[in-house]
């Protein structure tokens, strides 16, 4: 009786395992989705040929990236249901753009999703994206030095930040009227209940909270081809015992600086000439931008006062607003966020930035700086609209060394 009891026991035992084999565990559907790039509207042409797709796993960070065929198709494989980050460039040559636009200028051209849904049910259907781009410019934002430094007592110093501006063409350009703005919207997740920019939905334009303008006439302060002035926060040495000998930096010789208006506690070197504060109604004592990581812009425009201005969501009526400038009048535009997980909270539009950059910390002394080659005895900056691409850290922030 024992016996028959044991086998019986073992049969079960048997059945059991049979039961939850790997045959009825549940599986997850991989699909395959298909996506047309297309160039704007007002384009000649429809499909976009050469774009440079790369979609990534937002939960796993696994990527793939395609190029697109003649008639703007992609097909990305072996997917696993999920959200995604899908981006989109390309680069049109005079030609080509000649070709697509009848205007002979440099394109480049960029898409973006931060957050796109996947799923075998989505995927049933190819998925059409279309471009915009903005004239490749000749004025590059080349370096920002945002993050600050350490004082000797461990304290934090942000009062050296700057700006570079660097001239990417063999002309010489004039830089009178050139407006120099911060972006409105937080860096990332800096507190648990931070919110990304409530602007950031309106791509076809940049909402800014600071604007100054270099002086002059009109050629004043010309810009030699490959060559590039710095716009220091304060123009100060502040590598002196007065200031933080821990900083990486001394803008003594900066061309400019943000100098406020008014302001009782802050610097105004006698020999760095001043920038036109044009802008600057939240912070009255200083000119400094989020150590998180600020958007830039350099623009241009013939009316500021006739801009038009939005009111931040949830402040009293009597708070400041920031101002919307059109796409159309931004030469270029760098997004730099807290952390590579920050993507949910960019600022820029993708037409003028599809990505952006970051340093490892707040107070390392570390700067964001463009990536360069050299041509034709030139140095040329790379400049795709794509701060995650033609952005790297430098360690060392140095003004105008190439």
């Amino acid at each position: 009786m024992k016996k028959q009891y044991r086998l019986m026991i073992l049969a079960l035992t048997l059945l059991s395992l049979w039961g939850c084999s790997d045959d009825d565990s549940p599986r997850v559907e991989l699909f395959d989705v298909n996506v047309v790039a297309l160039y704007p509207e007002d384009f000649s042409s429809d499909q976009a040929e050469g774009v440079t797709l790369k979609l990534v796993n937002n939960a796993t960070g696994d990527q793939q990236e395609k190029i697109s065929g003649a008639d703007g198709r992609a097909t990305f494989a072996g997917l696993v249901p999920g959200t995604y980050q899908l981006t989109a460039s390309r680069f049109l040559n005079a030609q080509e753009a000649s070709t697509l636009t009848g205007s002979s200028s440099e394109i480049n051209l960029n898409y973006l999703d931060n957050n796109l849904l996947l799923s075998a049910a989505t995927g049933q259907d190819a998925l059409s994206i279309r471009l915009s781009g903005s004239i490749s410019g000749s004025l590059v934002i080349r370096q920002v030095y945002y993050s600050g430094s350490k004082t000797p007592e461990n304290t934090n110093y942000f009062f050296d930040q700057f700006v570079e501006i660097y001239n990417n063409s063999s002309e010489s350009i004039a830089l009178d009227g050139l407006m120099i703005s911060n972006v409105e919207g937080p860096s990332g997740q800096i507190n648990p209940n931070t919110q990304p920019s409530p602007f950031a939905k309106d791509q076809e334009h940049v909402y800014i909270s600071t604007a100054w303008r270099i002086p002059g006439t009109g050629s004043d302060h010309m810009l030699a081809p490959f060559t590039s002035v710095v716009i220091a926060q304060q123009g100060i040495n502040h590598r002196s015992e007065e200031a933080n000998p821990n900083s990486p930096v001394n803008l003594s010789n900066a061309d400019f600086e943000l100098f406020v208006t008014g302001s009782q506690r802050d610097i105004d070197a006698p020999n760095v000439p001043n920038m036109e504060m044009i802008y600057h109604p939240f912070n009255a004592t200083y000119s400094l931008v989020t150590v998180f990581g600020p958007g830039t812009i350099i623009w241009r425009t013939d009316d500021f006062a006739a801009l038009e201005r939005a009111p931040i969501p949830d402040t009293s009526p009597t708070f400041p607003q920031v101002v919307k400038v059109p796409v159309a009048n931004v030469i270029d535009a760098v997004e730099a966020l807290r952390s590579a997980t920050d993507g949910a909270f960019k600022r820029v539009p993708a037409q003028l930035d599809a990505g952006f950059t970051f340093v490892s910390n707040t107070y390392t002394g570390e700067s964001i700086v463009r990536k360069s080659t050299t041509v034709d005895g030139n140095i040329v900056m790379k400049d795709t609209n794509n701060s995650s691409e033609d952005f790297e850290i430098k360690s060392t922030p140095a003004p105008k060394s190439f």
